[in-house]
């Protein structure tokens, strides 16, 4: 049996740290307190054991990827790791002590491990790069721009940060100011039309037949209607199947991609748009609302917000007898083109009014493996938000912008 360093080292959560200790001089403390060889500290923290003795000996220094990995283990926090880190370093070998307050602030607001693995931060980066590479992601002179108000009012409610886990909590502000400045860049020049949005909904079936262009259409009319909407594949570390935000007075949109089919693509689209024409000022004094299953809005009605999507696609007296049509694909394609729907949209709709359980995952699996249940992509493609492929939230807006405005100029 392998054993592990938590197996035996006795150590309380509440262990006082010596903020004289230089992050070494801690390591070794700690070594000495719990009678720990260096070979095991090294295989915990995925070090090469001879490196790790140059380090204790003051021979080398330690990466910062493996100084993170010591600050869980020690119990610090991120300041007290930043400053213990920075006394293993004579005076000449650092530039300033801004560059750790910098480096300080990063790992306090950034899971950067995650934007390592999504592509925000290039895997290879030193760490004084990390900042320049945020930097030129939204397009700031400085790192301490991502403080702006602007970009985030009211972030998180006690409630909300209890909830949240902070690895989660990180990425989701991420994630949130990202869309608040690529709102704010895009700038709907058009006022929001409530009475408009409801009569166009009623032709939403019609945009659903054309499953190349009939979404990108949809998004394009929304925005002529006031209402900005982003489409994005899922990112790593977030949960949020949508967003909606009240921003100068307009409804703004983020759809996660996350399911990569057709019909939850339009699903999740009115979901959001329930919320935008019966909970507008409610979301103005919230700030904003995830549609999250995992942790829904108490104030916020998520299971009328489905119940409304799938009403909106198929009335409900038909719903009900879709049970009895599925497996009969000609049947399904008549009644496609008698409520000018897209076919997928039907099965799509049958699936998700079914309820959780055993028959919903064996119906799923099935329509999957029979290739009903088209990909999304097909619809996305022309107009989805990629800044993370293109490492750039300012060339993401650029491109989106041009699509937006392509009919309004």
């Amino acid at each position: 049996m392998k054993i592990t360093l938590n197996m035996y080292i006795k150590r309380s959560n509440t262990t006082q740290v010596n903020q004289e200790l230089s992050l070494r001089e801690m390591i070794k403390s700690f070594m000495e307190d719990n009678d720990i060889a260096e070979s095991a500290i090294a295989d915990e923290i995925k070090i090469n054991r001879e490196t790790f003795a140059k380090f204790l000996n003051g021979i080398s220094e330690l990466k910062f990827i493996h100084a993170i990995r010591f600050m869980k283990l020690l119990n610090l926090t991120e300041s007290q790791l930043v400053a213990a880190y920075s006394k293993d370093f004579d005076e000449n070998e650092i530039a300033s002590s801004d560059k750790f307050e910098r480096l300080s602030y990063i790992t306090r607001n950034f899971d950067v491990v995650t934007l390592k693995k999504i592509g925000v931060i290039k895997c290879r980066a030193k760490i004084e790069e990390y900042e320049q590479q945020i930097c030129e992601f939204f397009g700031f002179n400085s790192i301490y721009e991502y403080d702006d108000t602007s970009l985030m009012p009211t972030l998180f409610s006690k409630s909300r940060k209890a909830v949240l886990q902070e690895k989660e909590a990180k990425m989701t502000t991420f994630w949130l100011k990202c869309a608040i400045s690529s709102f704010t860049k895009i700038n709907n020049p058009h006022e929001y039309d409530k009475d408009l949005l409801v009569q166009l909904l009623k032709r939403v079936g019609e945009f659903t037949q054309d499953e190349i262009n009939g979404y990108k259409k949809f998004v394009l009319v929304l925005f002529q209607l006031g209402i900005t909407v982003l489409t994005q594949s899922y990112i790593s570390g977030t949960k949020a199947f949508g967003v909606t935000m009240i921003l100068h007075g307009k409804p703004c949109i983020v759809i996660t991609d996350m399911n990569k089919k057709y019909h939850k693509l339009w699903i999740s689209l009115l979901h959001e748009l329930y919320h935008v024409i019966n909970d507008f000022e409610m979301l103005e004094g919230m700030s904003y609302h995830l549609s999250n299953p995992e942790t829904p809005e108490i104030l916020l009605n998520e299971s009328k917000a489905d119940q409304f999507a799938l009403n909106v696609l198929i009335n409900p007296s038909i719903q009900r007898q879709l049970g009895k049509i599925v497996s009969f694909p000609f049947k399904i394609r008549q009644l496609a083109k008698e409520l000018n729907v897209a076919p997928s949209i039907i099965y799509g709709v049958y699936l998700e009014s079914l309820p959780n359980g055993r028959l919903k995952i064996q119906e799923f699996m099935k329509y999957n493996r029979d290739n009903i249940l088209i990909s999304s992509e097909i619809a996305t493609r022309s107009i989805l938000f990629d800044a993370i492929s293109k490492r750039s939230l300012v060339q993401a807006i650029d491109k989106m912008k041009r699509e937006l405005f392509r009919i309004t100029i």
